[in-house]
């Protein structure tokens, strides 16, 4: 039996409120599963059934939530998506997940998919959801979440309910979330990091609330909070704005992550009586893997309950509480862990003081305002373009965003800030807009290769590092 189920049928906790949606209604727990149950006949009006794989694309709100559950109800696979993404890369991971079934809340269709319609005929009998036992309903395949490797091409990690469950777990504890708590939907459900906050708010029968209008109003509205530190950064400044005081706040827990955390933001929160707590997750541990009250060290804490890690040639490998199945791959599940039973996260990171110290990636990937950014993904759009012979792209530190992409560029005419100005509205509509340069400089081809056969990203981070008048 699924928690919402569950919920439903405690005559003790069925009438109490599960969650409160973007414009303030409130569902109890009995109306939340009656919607899941709405939602998954609709799906099965549409065809879905324990076998499909359905698409999401959209912010988050009350449909894509109703339908993200739904389907999991049905045993079927859920790709949450950026609604961000240009319809090609929709197109482009429908495909590969094998997703036949896609809901928008955009007008956006895809060629090969069914789209599923809200007005759809929902007065089909439920089949699928009824024939598994609980165990199978628990350890089946249930949600895909993209996340980027080395290649800079997003892969599908699987997960079924039992590893999400099993990392709520952890986090709740730590964070003292019980059904007496209650927890913002505060990051996207495309990211691994919504979805945790879903499962905790189902694990511990506690009330979600939707974000409103003024999200950093909401904020304080809610007993728990999930933040990248560049959010935190803004509700800070809006708290002090507004004059805002901690009596008038029943916000007692954020959790942070994402990127590196300031201790001077975290520091800050306790004069509004605020803990916060500094985590590193990952994608395939089904978000939260270790985590602390934040303090003044940079460290992220311990593992949390059910998580195991080692660190080879400083390198952090993980195992246990939420590990995934795999990666989705050719229409079947390619396992993540080496031959060890350990899956290597390309982080690197050291022990001290008794906690994990995170040092970065290992490839080439950085992380800017809680996003994955992948370098090479943003070069092979760029070098698309007609005037453009060669480009590299680093990462600067920024203070609000921890570090954004910058690119080195060689076109095919002298460099100039009117080819730099075509290239950033030609690009315009090719990527999401946390992925655009925002500086550009010459790529002096010929002085950096110096008979090598092809540029380092050493040096071309020696030279962003003298450009900006910065040095490790």
């Amino acid at each position: 039996m699924f928690p919402w189920q569950q919920f439903a049928r405690d005559p003790n906790k069925r009438n109490q409120i599960a969650l409160r949606d973007p414009q303030g209604e409130v569902f109890t727990w009995q109306q939340v599963s009656e919607q899941i149950s709405h939602y998954a006949k609709l799906l099965q009006s549409h065809g879905v059934t324990s076998h499909s794989g359905v698409a999401l694309c959209g912010k988050n709100d009350i449909t894509i939530l109703f339908l993200y559950l739904a389907t999991i109800h049905l045993g079927a696979r859920v790709l949450p998506l950026n609604p961000a993404f240009p319809v090609e890369k929709r197109q482009q991971y429908c495909i590969a997940a094998n997703s036949q079934f896609y809901y928008a809340s955009d007008s956006l269709s895809l060629t090969g998919c069914q789209r599923i319609l809200l007005d759809a005929d929902v007065t089909v009998e439920q089949r699928e959801a009824e024939v598994r036992s609980d165990s199978k309903k628990f350890l089946v395949p249930a949600t895909m979440t993209l996340t980027s490797g080395s290649s800079g091409v997003p892969k599908a990690v699987v997960h079924h309910v039992q590893a999400h469950l099993a990392n709520a777990k952890g986090v709740c504890a730590l964070m003292q979330f019980n059904a007496n708590g209650s927890w913002l939907f505060s990051l996207p459900l495309y990211h691994v990091s919504g979805q945790g906050i879903v499962w905790r708010w189902l694990l511990a029968g506690a009330i979600l609330h939707f974000p409103q209008t003024d999200f950093y109003a909401s904020v304080g509205q809610a007993t728990h909070v999930s933040l990248v530190p560049t959010q935190l950064q803004r509700l800070l400044a809006y708290w002090q704005a507004h004059r805002i005081s901690k009596e008038t706040l029943k916000t007692r827990h954020i959790l942070l992550g994402g990127a590196q955390i300031p201790t001077t933001l975290t520091s800050q929160l306790t004069k509004w009586g605020v803990q916060s707590y500094s985590g590193y997750g990952m994608t395939e541990m089904a978000s939260t893997v270790f985590a602390k009250r934040s303090d003044e060290k940079i460290g992220v804490g311990q593992p949390l309950l059910g998580r195991e890690y080692r660190l080879v040639e400083g390198e952090i490998w993980l195992k246990g509480a939420g590990l995934a199945l795999g990666y989705w791959q050719n229409g079947g599940i390619v396992p993540l862990t080496n031959t060890q039973g350990w899956f290597a996260t390309k982080d690197k990171g050291i022990w001290r003081d008794n906690e994990l110290v995170i040092l970065g990636r290992i490839d080439n990937m950085f992380i800017s305002g809680g996003e994955n950014i992948q370098p090479e993904e943003i070069e092979q759009v760029i070098q698309q373009w007609q005037f453009v012979k060669q480009v590299f792209v680093l990462p600067k530190a920024d203070p609000e965003f921890g570090q954004r992409p910058v690119a080195f560029i060689e076109f095919s005419q002298p460099f100039s800030d009117a080819l730099v100005e075509a290239l950033t509205i030609w690009l315009a509509d090719k990527l999401e807009k946390f992925k655009h340069p925002v500086d550009y400089f010459p790529l002096h081809t010929q002085r950096l290769q110096q008979g090598a056969i092809k540029i380092s990203r050493t040096t071309l981070k020696l030279v962003l590092q003298d450009l900006l008048g910065t040095h490790e």
